[in-house]
């Protein structure tokens, strides 16, 4: 086994939007590790964890954010520079980095493009921590060389979590790459079928939703979502409820609850739009009603609009943000981009890892 002889480094897995693996791998290389959930000067983490330690109010926008206060440098136990921090799925699918946090923290949206724009945002991943990359090529999941334990903790539904009880395996996988090792390939057939389900996956989502659109009605392919959510979420009730007694709501999603008792189901509450271009505000308007009709059946973890629409308009952002705060349940405007990687993703399930 490889052992550590400077200084005390942390390990951890940091995921980033794969909705924009493009955009971020560039920052990466640029040396920029980015995170989402920062577009407004107010989710810098410096003025949300002072806010906090202080007592203040956070806003709902500085509530989404500050999950990210591990990047915090100056926080005692947030990520140090010298920390090495595994990526998953970049520089493509099924593969990861390790990079090197070479900085401190600090708070730069960058200005999208329309392309980039995956979520209504015009500005986004603000959140920054400067980075030199250790295995500059990649490393995929399936190489030999890599330990069965990072594969498994790469299942984490988490945006960032310890691997230092991995510290051993993660630095033998940089010193194999570095001592010339090639880890880009898989050597076993299920990282074969992993690549090969993601490739489908892959063109799948670019032609799904204009198939949808040339094919189907609008409440036909409310069939297909509730299709993909059944195979995301297994073992939940998925209603489809769109038609002439729809109260608001096209799918409600119902998970169940382990820890309560009165074992109530959590809910997601779902309105989908056929739309072109931008979506506006009057999308929000069924939410409001569909969360009195169906509220009583369990909490509401998630009201959201699921939409063809390329972007959110900043007045219907605005809604979200004010409905939101109205009923205290997250309000969220899914777009193309990613409801075409959730249809995907749930109508080519991704292969279960093997240890």
């Amino acid at each position: 086994m490889i052992q550590m002889t400077e200084q005390k480094r942390h390990y951890w897995a940091m995921r980033t939007d794969k909705y924009n693996r493009n955009l971020l791998w560039r920052e990466l290389e640029a040396g920029r590790l980015r995170q989402g959930w920062g577009h407004d000067p107010s989710q810098d983490l410096r003025v949300v964890v002072s806010a906090a330690v202080e007592g203040q109010p956070l806003t709902e926008i500085q509530e989404w954010t500050r999950r990210h206060w591990k990047m915090l440098t100056s926080q005692p136990d947030g990520i140090k520079p010298g920390d090495w921090i595994l990526v998953p799925n970049l520089p493509e699918p099924g593969m990861f980095v390790i990079v090197e946090v070479a900085g401190d923290y600090y708070f730069e949206p960058m200005t999208l493009s329309k392309k980039e724009a995956v979520h209504g945002l015009e500005r986004d991943y603000g959140h920054v921590l400067p980075v030199k990359i250790l295995t500059p090529k990649g490393v995929n999941k399936y190489a030999e060389g890599v330990h069965s334990s990072i594969r498994s903790t790469l299942t984490a539904r988490s945006r960032l979590w310890s691997l230092d009880k991995y510290a051993d395996h993660i630095m033998r996988v940089v010193a194999e790459y570095k001592a010339g090792k090639d880890l880009s390939r898989s050597t076993s057939d299920e990282g074969r079928v992993d690549a090969a389900a993601q490739k489908v996956r892959e063109v799948l989502k670019e032609k799904l939703i204009v198939e949808l659109e040339s094919r189907f009605r609008a409440a036909e392919w409310e069939s297909v979502i509730t299709k993909a959510l059944q195979s995301l979420y297994p073992g939940s009730v998925v209603r489809h409820t769109g038609g002439r007694y729809e109260n608001g709501a096209d799918i409600i999603l119902q998970i169940p609850n382990r820890f309560d008792p009165a074992e109530e189901l959590w809910q997601i509450i779902l309105q989908v739009k056929n739309y072109k271009g931008t979506i506006g505000p009057e999308a929000l308007k069924q939410l409001r009603q569909a969360f009195h009709e169906y509220g009583n059946d369990g909490p509401v973890l998630l009201l959201a609009v699921l939409t063809t629409a390329e972007k959110a308009s900043e007045e219907a952002r605005h809604a979200a943000r004010e409905l939101s705060e109205e009923l205290r349940t997250p309000v969220r405007i899914v777009t193309r981009e990613v409801l075409a990687e959730l249809l995907a993703e749930g109508l080519v399930p991704q292969p279960t890892p093997q240890a």
